[in-house]
């Protein structure tokens, strides 16, 4: 892997997805609904952070001290949490989104593969897509477990931006692997070898509230990655080999 070229293929998987739902508007249509819903999400998320900050900060936080230089300290620690806490809300609406949306993302995923590769492409059933909600809660759980842990441990939360870039590109990366029946720990194992480019996906997706918005049009350019370094594995030929087998 190349840190440099990597990130940037994965910056520029976003602009090629974007493009490719601009010349597919019904897909572009269709990515409205989880948008809608991410946008209510967050406003839902931020309403109840908001209501109940003082009260999330009075489980925290100590009791506030008389000295005025530990008084300083104590606001810039406050201000920190004030931001992770309001990041972890945000997060955690957002992937509630996405795994609600699955289905939706799916489909998308489903015409991206068809149209690139040229191949057929099979399309998952009623009971498969309510599996794939299970795998994306699976998934979820672990996105937020992780972050927290990043945001709240000293020296780590230096690094969480980048690891929450990766950790949502993640999110939009991996249809196409669920798509053929692979496990949680397989995905992961795939991601992490691809890690830089799902990183640079994952940087237009912790832009400050755009994000709401690039969120659900980010499983074009995921799908896109994906299917280029699955190309690159040889596991696509293995996959159409195994369908004709099975068929």
């Amino acid at each position: 892997m190349n840190p440099i070229t990597d990130t940037w293929r994965g910056l520029l998987a976003f602009p090629a997805g974007w493009r490719w739902l601009l010349a597919h508007k019904k897909y572009l249509a269709l990515l409205l609904v989880p948008m809608f819903l991410g946008v209510g999400a967050a406003v839902g998320a931020l309403s109840f952070f908001i209501a109940n900050s003082v009260q999330i900060f009075g489980w925290i936080l100590p009791v506030a001290p008389d000295v005025w230089y530990w008084m300083a300290l104590y606001g810039a620690a406050k201000a920190l949490l004030w931001l992770a806490l309001l990041l972890v809300c945000l997060i955690v609406a957002l992937l509630i989104v996405s795994v609600v949306s699955a289905p939706i993302y799916e489909v998308v995923s489903v015409a991206i593969e068809r149209d690139v590769t040229g191949r057929a492409v099979q399309e998952l059933s009623i009971s498969a897509s309510l599996r794939l909600i299970g795998e994306e809660l699976k998934k979820a759980f672990f996105i937020i477990s992780l972050t927290i842990l990043l945001l709240f441990i000293p020296g780590l939360n230096v690094i969480s931006t980048l690891i929450a870039a990766f950790l949502i590109g993640w999110d939009f990366y991996d249809y196409p692997l669920a798509r053929r029946g692979w496990k949680f720990r397989q995905r992961l194992g795939f991601v992490v070898k691809d890690f830089w480019a799902v990183l640079g996906l994952g940087l237009w997706l912790v832009i400050p509230i755009v994000h709401i918005v690039l969120m659900p049009l980010a499983v074009a350019g995921g799908t896109l990655l994906n299917l280029r370094a699955l190309e690159k594995s040889n596991r696509l030929r293995e996959h159409d080999l195994l369908c004709q087998k099975e068929t």
